[in-house]
């Protein structure tokens, strides 16, 4: 048998385990389109369907949508999931993209006050604001949904990672209001934190305080979801993958202020085939989007 024959019997017996694994129903998902731009998947590598998606969406009381902030298709898709959650039940939208400092700015954006360049001029906006997020807010805003700013502001976490979370004590109370009551639970165990080390050390920062600090904004952004979340309302949370994936970060301390919340969690994958996509033993989150990586950046 040659080399050629041999490699086309392997590649062959290997999509067939993955039909056997996957279903019927997987195979039509994936040869549905022949180069999908995304496909979506649950946590054990079972594809699903977007319907299925936003039905399993419905019925939790948080989502976190764990997105790249340079993906257009992350992007479009919080923008199509947000309208189609909206069709049949009260949402309401948090966003990593906003500090909590900006909130009376955004108030004005959403009341019609002031417009998207006069926002800009008052608060500073995200380099891709305006093709990445400006849709999703604009959509929210003709739709009266609220939209709430959960992020510490920079300027408060940049302290933080230069003294540590002890400094808050030396805060004034408004700027204590504006991040999660101190002091802040140490989940510095977890996985993602500790891998914020070597995150320090390409910054030559101080690693504790640089763990310290992404806590300070896990924390904040967790804080102002259970503050703000109304019961029969579905909050729906924008944020990099990052703060919510493995249900750390942001998912971690949501447990802490509110813990009977029902979290579901929807990472963004980037791979060379989706359609060819193998997830982790240890679930990443409920729901996987994959995207080839060859998906046009944003910025």
């Amino acid at each position: 048998m040659s080399d050629f024959v041999g490699k086309a019997m392997n590649n062959l017996a290997e999509r067939l385990l993955h039909f056997a694994q996957i279903g019927a129903v997987g195979v039509l998902l994936l040869y549905a389109q022949s180069k999908p731009a995304y496909l979506f998947y649950t946590a054990k590598g079972k594809p699903i369907t977007y319907k299925q998606v936003r039905s399993l969406l419905s019925r939790a009381d948080v989502v976190f949508f764990g997105e790249l902030h340079d993906d257009p298709i992350a992007h479009w898709l919080c923008h199509e999931l947000l309208r189609d959650l909206h069709k049949g039940q009260k949402v309401a939208l948090g966003m990593e993209m906003f500090e909590t400092d900006q909130q009376a700015a955004l108030d004005r954006y959403l009341r019609g006050e002031v417009t998207m360049k006069q926002l800009g001029e008052i608060i500073n906006l995200w380099p891709n604001f305006s093709t990445d997020y400006a849709p999703i807010v604009d959509f929210a805003k003709e739709a009266g949904i609220p939209v709430y700013a959960t992020n510490a502001p920079r300027s408060l976490a940049r302290e933080v990672a230069r003294q540590g979370l002890a400094v808050i004590e030396s805060w004034s109370d408004t700027q204590k209001a504006l991040v999660a009551p101190y002091p802040i639970a140490r989940l510095d165990s977890l996985p993602s934190y500790q891998r914020m080390a070597e995150m320090a050390a390409g910054h030559g920062m101080n690693p504790d305080y640089f763990r310290q600090a992404q806590m300070l904004k896990d924390a904040t952004m967790a804080h102002r979801i259970a503050r703000y979340r109304q019961e029969g309302v579905l909050f729906f949370h924008i944020n990099g993958s990052y703060h919510s994936d493995y249900k750390e970060g942001i998912v971690a301390y949501l447990k802490v202020y509110a813990p009977h919340l029902k979290v579901v969690t929807i990472t963004t994958v980037l791979t060379p085939d989706p359609m060819r996509y193998r997830p982790p033993k240890k679930p990443i989150a409920d729901i996987i989007l994959v995207v080839p990586e060859r998906m046009t950046r944003t910025h």
